[in-house]
């Protein structure tokens, strides 16, 4: 006789039964092939800037980056995916001072990191901090700094690479490997032309201003494409450097993972690495963690996949396994929100206000900005622009933390929905006491663009960050175009932790600058743990 409970039961079972089975047609490995380093080098950074004249050595040629085009949003979610997992809507919204009980803490330090010499568009703002340097990476220059700004050395980004074959270089990374007391600086090389590469380099010890050792990779050997946005993270055994691949004519094409062997790196014997190139249909920038437990042996990868499917919006997350030189990429776990957004703004990317212009400002799009793996969680966070369908009225900040599993700890927003105030160009970093700070560019009609950051505690409440703080204050309109047609800002940021405790967190932000239509970055070092209110 067949009964309720076991039409329910069998229900169940079918439903989990095809769930699984989406879950391993998803979930497929994707092998890869073996490479090496096309070029290579080893210079010695003041000795390398000491010898350039200042026409060389601190300015270079203009610069005008492509457009960072990103791959294909809104790429399809299977069957049987789209339950939300996150809690309710958490949004992080600027309240009265008289209320408020729990500001973010003011920073510790801040100081100038390295101005614009009007030679590049965007800044693609990136910095790190070492056990006793700051370094910063701009698309236009490279500066190593002490820890209370002082300036130790400056040169041109492109003098920096100048030994691999004077490569036009842009999209700088920089990282600190504090397990291996080893810098990791990434960029891409050669827009738009056949001889288009991926560029590394790693310190020979934690002192920046000393050797280090280059590495140039053929991005496309066919010569018929070319590589853009390279994202960068690291595990115990890898360096792992994404980029998206575009045609000559500006069409995407895939995007490839750079699996690098990281002790090969370290003792210069070669940029031993495995490739694996993802299918089309995965989209690109799969942003990889920078993972901070030195016993993980997969590292995990997240990725922007949906804004708004269905009323819900997705992330995608990817792992990288397999031992030394047999690594494999998988495509698993959706991350699912029932709290969408758009991807970019309705009438183009020129879309922030800002005080004294009718100018507005590019706010990019909804692409991951960076990862971190912390004490079992992945954190990432993101540009995104509300509302969630028709004309967008504003960006805002989102945030995650999530189980490597995918669901969702905590996810909210840095909004205004009174539209006054726009975020965007976020960068999240996280210390050993899971304490969070959020970095970002905040725009608005009435202020000149700046940049500002947000603090959480691990005792804060759930979905909840404090209030802002202004780490840089804008002082003049920005308009820049390089004869182009975006007013570009950005295209990102970072905010790191300090090696030295693992505590203090530092961020570097961008504001507008004086004179007019100039970029300013700055640092700022937030200090923890903080009082608790």
């Amino acid at each position: 006789m067949v009964t309720l409970y076991n039409i329910r039961v069998n229900v169940i079972v079918c439903v989990v039964l095809f769930l699984l089975i989406s879950s391993i047609v998803q979930a497929q490995p994707i092998g890869g092939a073996p490479g090496v380093e096309t070029r290579r080098a080893a210079i010695n950074f003041l000795s390398v800037a000491a010898s350039a004249t200042p026409e060389i050595g601190i300015h270079t040629r203009l610069k005008k980056i492509p457009p960072e085009v990103e791959p294909p949003r809104y790429l399809p979610v299977p069957e049987g995916v789209g339950l939300p997992t996150d809690m309710p809507e958490g949004l992080h919204i600027k309240i009265p001072a008289e209320i408020m009980s729990s500001p973010s803490p003011p920073p510790a330090d801040d100081f100038a990191a390295l101005s614009d010499n009007n030679t590049a568009i965007p800044p693609d703002v990136h910095g790190a901090a070492g056990p006793s340097h700051l370094m910063v990476t701009l698309n236009s220059q490279v500066r190593i700094q002490d820890k209370t700004g002082g300036v130790i050395s400056t040169m041109s980004l492109d003098l920096f690479w100048s030994s691999l074959g004077s490569p036009n270089a842009f999209d700088p990374r920089i990282l600190y490997d504090p397990y291996a007391n080893h810098w990791i600086f990434v960029s891409a090389a050669n827009p738009q032309l056949a001889s288009s590469a991926i560029l590394i380099g790693v310190s020979a010890t934690s002192d920046p201003t000393g050797s280090w050792n280059l590495f140039s990779v053929d991005a496309d050997p066919t010569n018929t494409k070319w590589a853009d946005y390279p994202c960068v993270g690291f595990n115990k055994d890898w360096i792992t450097v994404q980029i998206n691949m575009f045609t000559m004519a500006g069409a995407f094409s895939n995007s490839k993972v750079y699996i690098f062997k990281k002790s090969d790196l370290y003792t210069d014997v070669a940029a031993t690495h495995t490739l694996v190139s993802l299918d089309m249909s995965l989209g690109g920038t799969q942003v990889p963690a920078l993972t901070y437990d030195n016993s993980l042996s997969t590292l995990y990868l997240v990725q922007n996949w949906n804004g708004n499917s269905g009323g819900n919006g997705f992330l995608r997350l990817y792992t990288i396994t397999g031992s030394i030189g047999s690594e494999v990429v998988t495509p698993s776990s959706f991350v699912t929100t029932a709290n969408p957004w758009q991807e970019d703004a309705t009438g183009g990317p020129d879309f922030a206000p800002q005080l004294g212009s009718v100018q507005k400002i590019a706010a990019n799009d909804s692409r991951i900005q960076n990862v971190v793996y912390r004490n079992g969680s992945l954190w990432t966070t993101q540009t995104v622009f509300l509302p969630a369908s028709g004309t967008t009225t504003r960006s805002s900040v989102q945030w995650w933390e999530l189980t490597t599993g995918g669901v969702i700890t905590q996810r909210s927003r840095v909004d205004d929905p009174t539209n006054t105030n726009f975020y965007a160009f976020p960068s999240i970093g996280v210390n050993s006491n899971d304490e969070v700070v959020i970095g970002y560019s905040k725009f608005s009609a009435t202020t000149y663009a700046s940049g500002w950051y947000s603090y959480r505690s691990a005792s804060d409440a759930v979905n909840t960050l404090r209030d802002e703080v202004e780490l840089k204050a804008g002082e003049n309109p920005y308009y820049k175009t390089f004869t182009g047609d975006e007013n570009r800002w950005g295209d990102y940021t970072n905010t790191v932790v300090d090696p030295s405790n693992d505590i203090d967190l530092w961020t570097i932000q961008e504001y507008a600058a004086t004179p007019a239509n100039r970029w300013g970055t700055w640092w700022g070092k937030i200090a923890t743990p903080v009082v608790q209110f």
